[in-house]
């Protein structure tokens, strides 16, 4: 049997597992973030939901961005 292999096998898949992971909370993490904060300054500047779109707008934007810089930062195998 070879240990080593089944060993290298099973690290790759928990990279990969924790990798789409992280990028999924990074997505979600700034989403929220960025619908949270829109929600709160439309409730105080009252202006009917304009500032929760644009927030949610620029909070895929941001997610976007981070992710992708987190893929292209990955060493090429």
């Amino acid at each position: 049997m070879d240990r080593m292999g089944d060993f290298k096998k099973k690290r790759d898949a928990i990279e990969y597992l924790a990798l789409v992971t992280q990028v999924g909370l990074t997505m979600a993490g700034s989403i929220l973030f960025c619908f949270v904060l829109g929600y709160f300054l439309d409730k105080w500047l009252h202006t009917r939901g304009v500032l929760l779109v644009v927030f949610i707008i620029l909070g895929i934007a941001g997610g976007g961005v981070t992710v992708y810089r987190q893929i292209t930062r990955l060493p090429r195998e």
